[in-house]
């Protein structure tokens, strides 16, 4: 109401005394030739950027990102084999060369989109902030779609280029049944045999990687458990009883709860190396449109203007290697 005023004010219009709701009608009469809407829509962007920019999802902590992508076509995570290993060389013979293999996961960048009519009833009732809710709104659910792409990588489980599952027992990163659920009786045993297959996951040319977790995503429903096991609080009160999943130890875990994960399945628990050392789950925004963006237009067949907020990002699990699922119980 108030950038209404001055905006009509700054047009010749005498506006002093005005009541709010006639402020909304003369500008909404006006908003052919007004900047008002251009104005509106640059401070609600502030406003959501930084609502947005405040709201970060839990996938940040542990998916990898992407430099953004330049464009909507197809976009190809490449990974090659390390290089092969040295061969004895006797005196006065030749130098052997190798080869370095690679492989390839595809996916692309989908725009998603909302809209949302700005009435004259929002700018008169700005004082119950309405406009700044819907507003801030979009950021939230920008940042709650984002978190369920990356999830459903997980989740869904898909077939990678080689045409087996992500969570696969060719993949070597999958296990299920009763005896490794995580609880207090079984974590411990579920977690150590976890660690194991990540420290003998081979690369492409057959070479040991020796990777370790550095995450445990979990449930909402397996959060206590998650945090009680990974606290540097835990005292042994035998040598053998030693944890070195807690925090401070050896092969150290950090919990990541998201209940997106609820949904799907209130008892599997999963592992994920450093993002730094191996490929995991990666996401990307198209570039130059990080994150949530709003357009407007002054409204036509209403009083009042559009608002359209647009979102465009994808994820894709760019390697089974530094990843693994247990079904629990």
């Amino acid at each position: 109401i108030d950038m209404a005023r001055a905006v009509l004010a700054q047009t010749g219009r005498n506006v002093s005394g005005l009541p709010r709701h006639e402020i909304a009608s003369q500008f909404l009469r006006a908003h052919s030739t007004s900047d008002f809407p251009y104005i509106l829509a640059h401070v609600a962007n502030k406003r959501m950027q930084r609502q947005y920019a405040e709201n970060v999802p839990s996938y940040a902590r542990w998916a990898r990102r992407a430099p953004n992508a330049p464009y909507f076509k197809t976009i190809s995570v490449l990974q090659l084999a390390n290089n092969p290993a040295l061969s004895l060389k006797v005196e006065g013979a030749e130098v052997t060369y190798g080869t370095v293999s690679e492989k390839r996961e595809q996916y692309t960048i989908a725009t998603y989109a909302r809209g949302l009519a700005v009435t004259r009833e929002m700018i008169v009732n700005d004082d119950l902030r309405a406009f700044d809710r819907a507003i801030t709104g979009f950021a939230g659910s920008a940042r709650r779609l984002e978190n369920s792409l990356v999830y459903q990588q997980l989740t869904a489980n898909g077939n990678m280029s080689d045409g087996v599952a992500l969570f696969h027992s060719t993949h070597a990163n999958l296990s299920t049944g009763a005896t490794t659920a995580l609880d207090a009786t079984n974590a411990a045993a579920a977690l150590a045999a976890a660690r194991k297959l990540l420290r003998k996951q081979t690369g492409m040319a057959g070479e040991i990687l020796n990777l370790t977790p550095r995450y445990i995503i979990v449930p909402a429903a397996l959060e206590q458990t998650a945090y009680q096991f990974t606290s540097a609080n835990y005292t042994p009160s035998t040598p053998g009883s030693v944890n070195e999943f807690r925090a401070g130890g050896r092969t150290a875990l950090e919990p990541i709860v998201d209940p997106v994960l609820d949904s799907y399945s209130t008892t599997s628990w999963y592992l994920a190396g450093d993002g730094m050392a191996c490929d995991t789950i990666e996401y990307c925004w198209l570039d130059g449109a990080e994150g949530v963006w709003l357009e407007s237009e002054p409204g036509f067949d209403m009083d009042g203007m559009k608002l359209k907020a647009r979102l465009d990002f994808g994820a894709k699990a760019a390697d089974h290697r530094g990843l693994f699922k247990n079904g629990g119980a």
